[in-house]
């Protein structure tokens, strides 16, 4: 009901022309939209998580929408000091995509090559150095791939019965499969490891998923090359995680950092908070580790008056419609009543938190 109320509700504000008037007034001058993206799909990753993984021709669309509607598309550090300088050019944009998956460089980039945008994409390490796929994604991904299946792997799953991976077996064997590393305190490659195994039990065509890098994050050779190409890599913590407790935080940051950094040649002070995980306390935290702006996962469209270490940004989805999309780019969307504005967030995190990169941990808990 409440989508349904929403699509009648942007569809007529783009048939009267609101959508348009909004694009071209003097309030959206003042405002710096944030776009984020994470996956584009290298296969079926939209059709598993729609949520995350957007198809490449949906992406091209996307840009061309943003070319035909104007926008101008500026570097991220740019972008953000002009917003608070007061000097942003008509219909601001700018471009971010999390976590550095392959599939940016093998799918997103070259179709933001094509429209001439700047973008930045904040990097993950780990598995920068680690290139093998991401263990809590890629057990979730394998999962859905034998959805409706039946798998016996009693070691694991703790049952000698089969389970059936569908409703509730295939939660609670995804849920089995997120706790089991931490339980046994497997090393990365032991969690690689089990990956194979698991693909084996459910009969799946593990070989191919890795030559083509499903579900892995690009090298730091890749990412090198991307930088000189002009990509802004910044952070976005280490082992793609935030704690509580400030110098687990603080390692995360430095242990990224010096990294990009190496990447980029030049300072990283960008940073994008994993998952949208951000509590108070941290604003301060990054202000005093030199950080200069922090992206959540709140929906908005930001203004001088938001809080530099909790800019909003919109979070784009395979699912979402043009309409959505072209009233986001002129801040309609932001007008709409606040639990509809969030559903975008709120099945972004119901969807994070199954697995789409390394486990966010708010304790600090063991490495990856």
């Amino acid at each position: 009901m409440l989508r349904t109320g929403k699509w009648i509700a942007l569809r007529a504000a783009r048939t009267l022309g609101v959508t348009s008037l909004l694009m071209r007034s003097s309030w959206r001058r003042k405002r710096l939209g944030i776009l984020c993206y994470h996956g584009a799909s290298l296969d079926d990753e939209h059709l598993w998580n729609p949520g995350l993984y957007m198809a490449a021709a949906t992406l091209r669309r996307r840009m061309q929408l943003i070319r035909e509607s104007g926008c101008t598309v500026l570097p991220l550090d740019e972008a953000v000091r002009r917003l608070y300088e007061g000097r942003l050019p008509p219909r601001s944009l700018a471009l971010t995509f999390d976590d550095g998956a392959f599939d940016f460089y093998s799918v997103a980039y070259p179709i933001l090559r094509e429209f001439g945008f700047p973008v930045t994409v904040y990097l993950t390490t780990y598995y920068s150095e680690f290139n093998r796929p991401v263990y809590d994604p890629m057990c979730s991904y394998l999962l859905w791939k034998a959805r409706g299946r039946t798998a016996r792997w009693p070691e694991v799953f703790g049952s000698e019965e089969p389970v059936e991976l569908a409703g509730p077996g295939l939660q609670s064997a995804h849920e089995r499969l997120r706790r089991y590393p931490a339980e046994q305190r497997l090393t990365g490659a032991q969690k690689d490891a089990l990956l194979r195994q698991l693909a084996e039990a459910l009969d799946i065509d593990y070989e191919s998923i890795l030559r083509r890098r499903m579900l892995q994050i690009m090298s730091q050779d890749e990412a090198r090359e991307l930088a000189r190409r002009g990509v802004d890599f910044q952070l976005h913590t280490h082992r793609h995680r935030v704690s509580l407790n400030k110098a687990l935080f603080q390692r995360e940051i430095v242990e990224n950092r010096r990294r990009v950094e190496e990447i980029r040649g030049s300072e990283a002070a960008h940073f994008c908070y994993p998952g949208g995980v951000n509590r108070p306390e941290f604003a301060a935290w990054l202000r005093e580790w030199s950080i200069r702006s922090a992206t959540t996962c709140e929906f908005g469209i930001a203004s001088r008056q938001s809080d530099a270490m909790r800019l909003p940004r919109f979070l784009d989805t395979n699912t979402s419609t043009e309409d959505e999309f072209r009233s986001w780019l002129s801040g309609a969307r932001t007008f709409l009543p606040r639990r509809i504005a969030a559903e975008n967030r709120g099945q972004f995190m119901e969807d994070y938190m199954g697995g789409p990169i390394e486990s966010t941990s708010a304790e600090g808990a063991k490495g990856s």
